[in-house]
């Protein structure tokens, strides 16, 4: 090979070096963790929508039936105290699967990666995340987490319990809310000593044994005034109206009865959806005697068809006789010298016994068609008294229901005493 040969080889295997050696600088390095790699997925875009500062992204609730309620009253007084609330529809647990986040779906690691992939869209950036359970127990303990986006930290956890009938929670819970986000967004200034020294020349003076008694004393008639509007309003359930078509939706079920822990228990007579308002009424007893009105009908029919298919044979025989007697001129069973050879004994015999297995048959036929009448009978007032079970569960369940959406308590302040009540229509 000459020199002019190889000068031009050696540049080009230099070039195809120098222009490897550029690549592999330019390629980004490798996550050194999982979570890095997490990060490298979800981060926000160059140009990633921006927000106004006061969006919050309200996730779905999960837990108790409550959770749907008191996520709609978060909604509601987030956006009362001036916030733009965005629904999304996945709680914690399903987005950190979505983002393929392997922690707790509620750890700081988990949120921070869910903030920045809310943010990738402009339907779902957000400034906060808003989550919450509620716990199916008696006392419907909720937890409600307040997150910070930008700064990626949790603001606030409200932990209510909803199953005490508090008629303040409510109006607590949202203020407790928006003034956790206010407080975040611009902190209030730390008090001044001055202020300090006047807080504490704010405790309630000393009260006489007088002030005290009367504040018992109307305690105790706030309560009793509150029972008797409790008690006013069970008195009205009798007044509860109830259809069993109408209300049937409203409270048929899908899957088996529930099992009653005791005998003492009230049965549950709740319908099943999918036999419709007629049939999902009925309880195993009205079944079974449906069962037994069935195989007896079909006895009867069974039975007089029998007899009914008999009749032909005996008509036949009683014809063969009577032809036998008109040949004859004369009727045998009353003239012995007119029939000698034992032919009408034997027409005879054959309408004895086809007469027999007609009437035998018919009997059953009829045995068969009054208890088919007595257990119709007996089907017929289960049904009724199923019915009457089934209104008289209905119209408790109705009640029931509310009651627990009528709340009254005692209100006792410096200046009022009575009762509050409150209602959800």
């Amino acid at each position: 090979m000459s020199a002019k040969t190889s000068a031009p080889f050696a540049s080009r295997i230099l070039s195809i070096a120098v222009t490897a050696a550029v690549g592999v600088a330019a390629l980004p390095a490798a996550p050194a963790s999982a979570a890095e790699a997490l990060s490298l997925v979800v981060a926000p875009a160059k140009d990633a929508p921006s927000t106004d500062g006061k969006t919050v992204a309200l996730m779905r609730f999960t837990g108790d039936a409550k959770s749907t309620e008191l996520r709609v009253d978060t909604q509601t007084a987030l956006t009362e105290a001036g916030y733009t609330v965005t629904t999304v529809a996945l709680d914690v647990a399903d987005a950190a699967k979505r983002i393929k986040c392997k922690d707790d779906p509620s750890s700081d690691g988990c949120l921070e990666a869910l903030g920045k992939w809310l943010n990738n869209s402009p339907k779902t950036a957000a400034d906060f995340i808003v989550f919450g359970s509620v716990d199916p127990g008696p006392q419907k303990q909720a937890e409600i987490v307040v997150y910070a986006v930008a700064d990626n930290k949790r603001i606030k956890t409200l932990r209510p319990m909803l199953g005490v009938g508090d008629l303040i929670l409510p109006i607590v819970l949202g203020g407790a809310m928006g003034r956790a986000l206010d407080e975040h967004r611009e902190p209030p200034e730390a008090a001044t000593q001055d202020e300090l020294n006047v807080i504490a020349t704010l405790d309630e003076p000393e009260k006489t044994p007088e002030e005290i008694a009367a504040e018992e004393q109307a305690i105790a008639d706030a309560e009793k005034a509150a029972e008797e509007v409790a008690a006013g309003v069970a008195a009205n359930l009798e007044d509860v109206e109830v259809d069993l078509k109408a209300d049937f939706k409203d409270f048929c079920r899908e899957g088996k009865r529930k099992k009653r822990e005791s005998r003492d228990d009230p049965k549950d007579l709740s319908p099943k959806c999918q036999r419709g308002p007629f049939w999902g009424y009925w309880q195993p007893r009205a079944w079974v005697a449906l069962a037994l009105t069935s195989g007896a009908a079909i006895g009867t029919i069974a039975f007089y068809s029998a007899a009914l298919a008999a009749r032909g044979p005996y008509k036949d025989a009683v014809d063969a006789v009577d032809a036998y007697t008109n040949e004859l001129g004369g009727d045998p069973s009353t003239d012995a010298s007119l029939a000698n050879d034992g032919q009408y004994v034997v027409l005879a015999t054959e309408v004895s016994s086809t007469g027999s297995t007609m009437r035998r048959r018919a009997v059953f036929g009829d045995a068969f068609l009054g208890g088919t009448a007595v257990l119709g009978g007996v089907l017929a007032i289960i049904i009724w008294q199923d019915r009457r079970d089934a209104k008289g569960f209905l119209k408790q369940e109705k009640g029931l229901r509310a009651v627990a959406d009528v709340k009254v308590a005692p209100i006792v302040t410096r200046d009022t005493q009575g009762v509050g009540a409150s209602f959800r229509f």
